[in-house]
């Protein structure tokens, strides 16, 4: 499973060829393929193979607690090395949000705004760990709930990648909006803002996934044949895509029901965030200030990606990735779309960031409109 995009794996190739020349003899030519063929065939078949592969991990973890099991996963979001939060639900989809500390010296937390805020010792001295689970066994503060919680060892460390980004919609007379925000909003602002760790961007900031793909999939089903425009508008502050291979179907799946997509004046999308915002049909940014320079506003952003210690140029065009890549880009921006995958991966390095200029999103047709209201 991939996280986020600049720790996919992709890049640039050389290929060996062998030309005849005028004479009887013959000699080897290396020929440099300077982009990647957008030649990937996105199937039904594979995206139903990679959502039976990641629904595997969304029942990875159950919960006892204060009465009841929460056994469903239904958003992750990675805080640290060492913690992550998840929002669990239990059979009647009531759910709390439980945040992990995988350190030795560990405290967790269990949290339901204006219901549960509750700390319990989930360090060594209640861990017991064997080769296929952990269970933590303790009491929490400050109302001694008995707490017990089991997650599967091989599958938490990937279960950030099924995203945090919840969708709304907004139903109107000729228009259906789909609203993005940070699922996990209520949980930072209680307790992580005023971490010296903790921009304010990350207050707002959440990641997309399979959970992104499911809810937009349920929406499309829900609203199909209503007749109304469908317009995605990023919200929030879109970090980027946890998993590119479910990401690129989420964008065709814009893509292929003609939605809109805007970067409202609150939002702004970044790395698979932007490859998304690329799908809607028409693609709209609502400044979140008075500029010119639309970079200003860092909204719309972009960068390389890497996997291990290799960046993506150091793999060849032909790689898997170079080419879905291309291929996803190609049916979004049309002949400039290949071109515009080459830009990002010059742009900056995988672990920096570049905010798209008005010429840059110009010179690729990225944002049809630009206004501040």
């Amino acid at each position: 499973m991939k996280h986020y995009k600049q720790w996919l794996f992709a890049a640039s190739l050389s290929i060996i060829a062998g030309c005849n020349s005028g004479s009887s003899s013959s000699e080897t030519k290396t020929v440099t393929r300077v982009k990647p063929a957008a030649d990937y065939n996105f199937t039904e078949d594979e995206i139903a193979k990679l959502i039976n592969d990641r629904e595997t991990y969304l029942n990875s973890i159950d919960l006892s607690f204060d009465g009841t099991i929460y056994h469903h996963v239904k958003f992750a979001h990675p805080v640290s090395d060492d913690l992550m939060i998840v929002k669990l639900a239990d059979n009647y989809d009531h759910d709390i949000d439980l945040m992990i500390d995988f350190s030795d010296d560990a405290t967790c937390i269990i949290y339901k705004k204006d219901k549960y805020k509750e700390v319990f010792d989930c360090g060594e001295f209640n861990k017991s760990i064997t080769d296929d689970s952990t269970f933590i066994q303790s009491t929490s503060i400050p109302h001694m709930n008995n707490v017990m919680l089991t997650y599967e060892n091989d599958k938490i460390e990937y279960l950030p990648a099924i995203g945090s980004t919840l969708l709304t919609v907004e139903y109107y007379s000729d228009q259906i909006d789909i609203l993005t925000s940070f699922v996990f909003k209520d949980f930072y602002n209680e307790f992580l803002k005023d971490s010296q760790d903790i921009t304010d961007r990350d207050l707002n900031r959440s990641s997309l996934g399979l959970t992104t793909y499911q809810q937009l999939s349920n929406i499309v089903e829900d609203y199909y044949g209503y007749g109304q425009t469908m317009l995605l508008k990023f919200d929030n502050h879109i970090g980027g895509s946890m998993d590119d291979d479910i990401n690129m179907y989420t964008g065709l799946m814009i893509r292929n029901n003609h939605m809109l997509t805007m970067v409202t004046r609150n939002g702004s999308v970044f790395s698979g965030g932007t490859d998304l915002f690329t799908a809607g049909e028409e693609r709209i940014l609502e400044l979140a200030q008075p500029v010119t320079n639309i970079e200003l506003t860092k909204q719309v952003g972009v960068h390389s990606w890497a996997e291990d210690d290799k960046t993506a140029k150091e793999f060849p065009f032909t790689d898997l990735s170079h080419r879905k890549q291309a291929t996803y880009f190609a049916k979004m921006l049309g002949n400039k779309g290949v071109d515009f995958y080459l830009y990002t991966l010059d742009s900056a390095p995988a672990s920096g960031e570049h905010w798209v200029t008005n010429d840059e999103s110009a010179k690729y047709g990225l944002i049809s409109g630009s206004y501040y209201e």
